[in-house]
């Protein structure tokens, strides 16, 4: 009994970070073109968990580089 609820409990972060990763990938592909926040914007904590992590990771960068949260920001790969 203890068995099975232990691995639904583990299948699930592992499923959310396949989700996760398989979303950066397509905003990394959508970025080619150089594109603002809001027009990649993801509703379930999008600077935190998506955008911050793939420009600290080099993968997406920005074009205004001393504006970071600026409104005029886009994001390119």
């Amino acid at each position: 009994m203890f068995q099975n609820d232990y691995s639904i409990d583990q299948a699930t972060p592992q499923a959310e970070v396949k989700e996760e990763q398989a979303r950066m990938r397509e905003i990394l592909e959508f970025c080619r073109i150089p594109k603002s926040r809001q027009e990649i914007k993801d509703p379930k904590d999008f600077r935190n968990r998506i955008l911050n992590p793939l420009i600290k990771g080099g993968l997406l960068k920005l074009i205004l580089l001393d504006k970071p949260t600026s409104p005029n920001q886009k994001y390119y790969y």
